[in-house]
């Protein structure tokens, strides 16, 4: 009895088993289940989570960089770059919380605003070759405007405030009798704009000033000062810190000339400026310029040396002379005279001298000027640029011409060079050496177009031995477009021998 019992509970369990289970069956037959929508975070291509809402995943960013927001004083904080947030469909319902999205992502990047990366590209000299290389720096700003005031006032620094505004609204006076105005103002870069979101990592600028003494100075670096004492001028601060007095000025707006006065104890800039930009400003000028008049020598062979007479005294000359001068970052780099009219002619002053001597040898009272009148002197015996230019840089034209500093027999006559080899024997391109044979003297005359004299040959004190031209290392690198850039006498003095001591040739004048 108790066996039959058995059998007949297990056959009831079986068949409730049985229907329910075509019950579901039937049940499941009739339902879809439907795939669930989230959306998928990647992180550099691969995924690292899902989330329900990417709005709600954005929203929990925001508030969670409320500190950047407030830094940058922006709206939106966005999520950094090499991070994607895809739709997707899956059956999978599991999710992940925003803030497990958040932690992986931050672990690993920094958020982003919304800004401007600025590109400059600019062309420097290269190191390796005589062609020009290409630099490109990065700038990011929160809004165009940061960066248009920093570089106005980038060429603010290398203009004079009034004559800028007048060129601005085109009110300069025309130039006529004498007096300056400005041509053109231009950067010589090609500087592009692009709306990016930016990383946070980054120096992002929001401050028109600080970005402007980047783009002067090429770093954020707190500059030197200098404390002025009793004794102390801008032309003796600027040269023992390195800077011509152009330099200085630029770094200290506030001063307007060399002639400007200082205090004891006032604190000026004496920090070396590394401008990102080339201002390139074109000045038209026109004014009356005296004519140094010249030293005629006459040797009479019946008197010994030592005797000496002046039989006509010299006198200056005057001259309306009109220039087209071309300034990059505040340094003048070509003076052309496109004028040159004589108000009043130079009389030479005419001395003569005993001849019973060598004609090779020097005589050290007496120099020549090495290029014609009238000439622009570019660069004098002065700092520029960091380091000691030795020398003088004089401008006339190309192909004008050069002449011995005085009496000499020539030790190099080195050619071979062409304009734009920027590297041609180390720099100097096409260069003369004269040794004076008195004294120790010598001079250098060098980046010459075309040599007239050879080595070992005696030359006379303004005697014609070349032509300026643009050989060797000059600024602006000679090029299709612009094949006399550069051009000028680079116009040395050395004592002891070709390698000695320099000394500032204006001094033997």
């Amino acid at each position: 009895m108790v066996n039959n019992n058995k059998w007949g509970f297990g056959v009831i369990v079986s068949l409730i088993v049985i229907s329910l289970g075509i019950f579901l069956l039937v049940f499941f037959k009739n339902v879809t289940i439907e795939p669930q929508t989230v959306y998928t975070v990647y992180l550099d291509g691969r995924s690292i989570g899902n989330i329900v809402s990417k709005k709600s995943f954005e929203d929990y960013i925001n508030v969670k960089e409320e500190e950047l927001k407030n830094k940058y004083n922006v709206d939106t904080v966005y999520t950094p770059k090499g991070v994607e947030i895809k739709k997707n469909f899956t059956y999978d319902t599991s999710v992940n919380s925003d803030e497990q999205i958040y932690n992986k992502i931050i672990d690993n990047k920094k958020f982003t605003v919304k800004g401007y990366e600025i590109k400059i590209v600019s062309k420097v000299k290269s190191e390796d070759s005589e062609e020009n290389e290409t630099k490109t720096t990065n700038i990011y700003v929160l809004s165009k405007e940061v960066f248009d005031d920093a570089l106005e006032n980038t060429i603010k620094a290398f203009v004079d405030k009034d004559q800028y505004e007048k060129f601005l609204a085109g009110t300069q006076e025309e130039v006529k009798d004498s007096g300056s105005m400005i041509e053109n103002i231009d950067v010589d870069d090609e500087i592009t704009y692009k709306e990016a979101l930016i990383p946070t990592d980054q120096k992002i600028f929001v401050d028109s000033d600080e970005l402007s003494k980047y783009l002067l100075y090429g770093t954020l670096d707190e500059q030197e000062t200098y404390i002025v004492k009793a004794e102390d001028s801008i032309e003796s601060i600027a040269s023992s810190h390195k800077l011509n007095v152009q330099e200085f000025l630029i770094a200290n707006p506030s001063f307007t000339s060399a002639n400007n006065l200082l205090y004891e104890n006032q604190k000026v800039n004496v920090g070396l400026i590394d401008p990102m930009v080339s201002v390139v400003v074109d000045v038209h000028s026109v004014g009356e310029e005296e004519r140094d008049y010249d030293t005629e020598i006459q040797y009479d062979s019946s008197q010994y040396v030592g005797y000496q007479e002046v039989i006509r005294d010299g006198e200056n000359g005057l001259y309306k002379v009109t220039r087209k001068s071309q300034y990059i970052n505040g340094q003048l780099v070509s003076g052309t005279v496109t004028s040159s009219t004589e108000i009043k002619p130079a009389i030479n002053r005419i001395i003569v001298k005993g001849q019973k001597y060598a004609p090779n040898v020097a005589d050290l009272s007496y120099w020549a000027w090495p290029t014609d009148k009238p000439y622009t002197i570019t660069t004098y015996f002065e700092y520029r640029w960091g380091s000691f230019h030795d020398a003088l840089d004089i401008y006339v034209g190309y192909g004008s011409s050069i002449y011995a500093a005085n009496n000499g027999v020539v030790v190099k006559a080195v050619g071979g060079c062409s304009p734009g080899y920027t590297r041609c024997n180390g720099g100097r391109g096409n260069y003369i050496i004269v040794n004076h044979n008195a004294g120790g003297y010598y001079t250098i005359y060098m980046h010459l177009r075309e040599i007239n004299v050879s080595v070992g040959q005696t030359v006379a004190r303004g005697q014609k031995i070349a032509t300026m031209g643009n050989t060797g290392y000059v600024v602006p690198t000679p090029s299709s477009y612009n094949p006399y850039g550069g051009t000028h006498l680079h116009f040395g003095v050395m004592v002891g021998s070709s390698n000695g001591t320099p000394v500032n040739p204006l001094n033997l004048y």
